[in-house]
């Protein structure tokens, strides 16, 4: 039987790096696009053990022929869309970067595979529950509008609609993810618990700056979420859908959770810092996943003093 092929682009990053690791264990071949080769790059996939196991190829954001080239020849069953400055604090430094790694690389793709007719090819796309924004609505679904906040959530919205414009105009396999916050071991320190696990485990008397405390997120564990992302691709019927806990918590919790576990004291944390604070922000963002879990299945498993204790001790899985 012959193997399945799958594209990954923005193989490097945690959701890439872990989703690669999935399909390698399923027989896949795997193609990674990336922008660096270098070894400190490869981070994530040399720590899962994985970076020899892939057809890693370098692409620029300026001049991705070469993707589009591979796509031709390879005809892959499934691309997967990770690429993109996807930390939302950066994003409000860098808007035009923020839209043009979101948007452009995508927008080819979906035009190739209309122009060329490949309709079989299944494509997911990563977009976020930043799209919903401000709102008093709880808990949000796939059906509820977007108000984003930040260039990141309007570049993320803008690709949610472009996969959703071309599954219903020219009937491309296209579908995108509404992702929740997920961490894992391999997050850097642009997101924030990784921000402060780092922070705790080396601390020496200085003091944790953050921004806002009173903030509400769903965090998920990365190593589930790469299997909702797998099951939204391979799902018969493209269709988008919301992958989150449906469970808040917030930062003053996670905040206090990770001292306490390193038993440091909260004098050591400054609040409403305006080095880290964001220019705007979303008070709350809660989701439902029921739909994911009607259709496809899925449903998360691991609550959040879980994940932070398998964050402390770097628990890859």
């Amino acid at each position: 039987m012959k193997k399945k092929t799958a594209f990954i682009i923005g193989v490097t990053g945690q959701d890439g790096s872990y989703l690669s690791e999935f399909l390698i264990k399923k027989k896949y071949r795997v193609f990674g696009y990336t922008r660096s080769i270098k070894k400190n790059n490869l981070k994530n996939l040399r720590t899962l053990g994985i970076h020899k196991k892939l057809k890693l190829k370098k692409y620029s954001e300026f001049n991705p022929n070469n993707i589009y080239k591979d796509i031709l020849r390879e005809k892959p069953n499934e691309i997967y869309f990770f690429s993109g400055q996807s930390s939302v604090s950066k994003s409000f430094n860098f808007p035009i970067e923020t839209y043009h790694s979101n948007v452009c690389i995508l927008f080819e793709i979906l035009d190739l595979l209309r122009s060329k007719k490949l309709n079989k090819i299944k494509f997911y796309n990563s977009s976020s529950t930043d799209c919903f924004g401000k709102s008093f609505k709880y808990p949000k679904n796939e059906n509820d509008l977007f108000y984003p906040l930040s260039p990141y959530g309007k570049a993320k919205s803008f690709s949610f609609w472009l996969v959703k414009y071309y599954r219903e105009k020219y009937k491309i396999h296209s579908k995108s993810g509404i992702l929740s916050n997920h961490e894992s071991p391999l997050r850097t320190e642009n997101f924030v618990l990784k921000r402060i696990i780092n922070f705790a485990k080396k601390h020496k008397k200085n003091y944790l700056k953050l921004g806002n405390l009173k903030v509400y997120r769903d965090w998920g564990w990365a190593p589930e979420f790469v299997k909702a992302i797998y099951k939204i691709n391979v799902s018969k019927f493209p269709d988008d859908y919301v992958v989150s806990t449906g469970k808040l918590t917030s930062l003053k919790y996670i905040v206090k959770k990770v001292f306490n576990m390193f038993k440091i004291d909260l004098k050591y944390l400054k609040i409403n810092s305006l080095e880290v604070m964001r220019p705007s922000d979303i008070q709350k963002i809660g989701t439902s996943p029921k739909k994911i879990y009607k259709k496809l299945g899925w449903k998360s498993k691991l609550n959040i003093d879980q994940i932070l204790k398998k964050m402390v001790l770097d628990e890859l899985h």
